[in-house]
Parts: structure tokens; sequence; C-alpha cells
């Protein structure tokens, strides 16, 4: 909690090539794109012109805005925010282009339906298709969301939201309880974190 989050490389990766992508679509020239991705990643050692490339050129020849930006309060008591990033805003349609290993489906996170909440929100919309892009693969994986798996979605994230905050509390109050307040849950989203040796040496008690 409170620690620096360090630059890996998927993290890199993923900045640089959704800036690539932006410009793209924005009309710049594919050299002035990479070049711009490059230095959006800080020159990461790991991140090469080359991946950039064949990532950027992976991606659907689509139109709309990009990168919106969003906060929303999750609810009006808590005063709790969602904030996020919506890779590319059509009509009613939007896009999160991933630069994963391995796709999966549309809801195997919430991640779709919470950004599907926050345009409905902003728009009034009744529904929106919305569309995760798997570059490497140029796989589509989509689905049409309305309010009733928004409204879900915003309600489980506004529990975790305020779970959180009552460990952070407890933490504050009884430093000694930061193990168990928030204990390791290791899977396979564990090789992307920085933090995955501290887990796993506090899982099996080093």
């Amino acid at each position: 909690m409170g620690k620096p989050e360090p630059i890996t490389k998927p993290l890199a990766l993923g900045k640089s090539v959704h800036k690539a992508i932006e410009l793209r679509i924005q009309g710049a020239a594919v050299e002035d794109a990479i070049m711009a991705a490059i230095i959006e990643a800080d020159f990461h050692p790991e991140v090469t012109y080359e991946e950039i490339a064949s990532l950027m050129q992976r991606a659907p020849e689509v139109r709309g805005q990009t990168e919106v930006h969003f906060v929303l309060p999750l609810s009006a008591e808590s005063g709790i925010q969602l904030q996020g990033y919506i890779d590319l805003l059509q009509e009613a349609h939007f896009w999160d282009w991933k630069s994963n290993w391995k796709p999966y489906q549309a809801n195997d996170t919430r991640q779709l339906a919470l950004y599907a909440w926050a345009i409905m929100k902003m728009r009034e919309l009744q529904r929106i298709k919305g569309t995760l892009f798997f570059l490497r693969f140029r796989k589509a994986e989509s689905f049409i969301y309305t309010r009733s798996e928004t409204n879900e979605a915003r309600e489980w994230a506004l529990r975790l939201a305020e779970e959180i905050e009552l460990k952070k509390s407890c933490m504050e109050s009884f430093p000694d309880m930061a193990s168990s307040l928030f204990s390791p849950t290791l899977g396979s989203h564990c090789k992307h974190c920085p933090f995955v040796l501290e887990c796993y040496q506090k899982k099996e008690g080093c």
C-alpha cells in the first residue's frame, strides 16, 4: 500500500502501444506515432520499435474519440469515484486495446462493464457495445451491455472499494494487521506484477 509501482515491460509496452494507436487514429504518420510511443514508454530497454510497430499495425482501422477520460462517483452517498480512460469511443461502441499474450472473454473481468456503465451515464444511453481487441491475435471479444449488467458491475466495484477503504482505515490504526488485512491472492495475474516476490515471501512466511 502506497508503494511506487515499478515500470515493468508489460506496463511500458501497453502504454506505448496505446499511444501509437491513438496517434495513428488521429492521422499521425507511422514513424511519428512509433517514436512518440517510445518516448511514452520512457525509452524502456525491453520495449522495441519493432514490437510497437507490429502491435500497432494489427489494430483495426476504426475512427472515433481517443483516450476519453472519465471520473464519476460510484454512488452519491459514498463519494467513491471511478476513473478510467476509454481507448476508442464511437457513437454506441467502445474499444479497449490489449497487448496481452492470452485472450479472454469480454466478461471475464468487469472492466468493460464498468466502462460501459460510465459511458451510458455520461451519454444517457440504454445500451452500448464494448470490445476488447487483442492485438497479438487480431481477435475481438465483444458484448452488448444494458443497464442490468452495468449496474451489477457498479455495485460490485462500490462494495470492493468500500471494503478496501475500511481495511486501510484499520491498517492506519493497527499497522501490525497489514498482512492479514491484505493477504496475498496468488494466481496467473501475478506474473505481470512487480511485487510478486514480496507476496510469495509473505505466503510462505519468509
